[in-house]
């Protein structure tokens, strides 16, 4: 199983479920990145699997079990793979994104989606990372991809729910989705011109790097992305019904 040890189980009948959470909450949770850390000073290298190795030996050992399991349960639902090609590469970064999950993962859930949406792993993965404004004259539209599966898979889901969680159908009994095309590409918009975390920001090159190396930040791999005026979309935003005013800046906050 993983760590709850007969210890454990005996102060929780001892204090009471309140208390315990209390406590479990209380506790910072270990850094998977530093045992990658530790893995690179030993070997000269990581790999994916010191990362694999990083997650399961604090779901076995770390006394922050709730936020252990809390962090497990958030990595298969905000999804990044190891076998994608753009996060592999970065076993550090990886590990970091596992620890931010473990770190922001029991406060507000608009602030978690936020640490998930800024993070360079999730950029990668999601493709979202060095997604760049339109241009008429060549085509280019806003990448689609993280802003579809932040509707589809983070937050709302592909059909509309009845408070008692029955789907909610129209008057030939169709279900009501949650999202269109619009809602896609308006929401798209939000999420151009964020890049590298980068000490010569804003830079097209920090922006336009296609990893973390060599940007003169060892840590720009789990950084927070900066927002690039030059490459954010000025246009009005329009999604579910709301929609932000013109802004020069990528303005996570919006």
């Amino acid at each position: 199983t993983m760590g709850p040890t007969d210890s454990d189980q005996s102060r929780l009948m001892s204090v009471g479920y309140r208390v315990w959470l209390d406590e479990q909450l209380a506790r910072a949770p270990g850094l998977a990145r530093a045992y990658v850390e530790r893995m690179q000073v030993a070997n000269g290298e990581t790999t994916r699997g010191d990362v694999v190795n990083a997650v399961w030996g604090r779901l076995l050992a770390d006394p922050a079990q709730l936020r252990e399991r809390l962090a497990l349960a958030l990595s298969e639902i905000f999804v990044i793979s190891l076998d994608d090609g753009g996060v592999h590469s970065e076993p550090r970064a990886a590990a970091a994104y596992y620890d931010m999950l473990a770190q922001k993962g029991v406060g507000n859930f608009r602030v978690l989606l936020e640490s998930v949406a800024l993070h360079p792993m999730m950029g990668k993965y999601l493709s979202h990372l060095g997604s760049q404004k339109a241009n008429a004259a060549t085509g280019r539209v806003p990448d689609e991809n993280f802003a579809r599966e932040i509707m589809q898979l983070f937050t709302i889901g592909l059909v509309q729910l009845n408070p008692d969680g029955t789907v909610r159908r129209d008057a030939s009994g169709r279900a009501l989705e949650t999202y269109g095309p619009d809602d896609v590409a308006g929401l798209a918009k939000v999420f151009t011109g964020f890049s590298w975390s980068c000490p010569a920001f804003p830079a097209d090159r920090c922006f336009l790097a296609g990893s973390p190396r060599n940007l003169g930040d060892a840590d720009a791999g789990f950084k927070p992305m900066m927002g690039y005026p030059q490459f954010h979309s000025t246009e009005e935003k329009r999604f579910l019904g709301v929609s932000i005013a013109a802004q020069s800046t990528a303005d996570p906050k919006a």
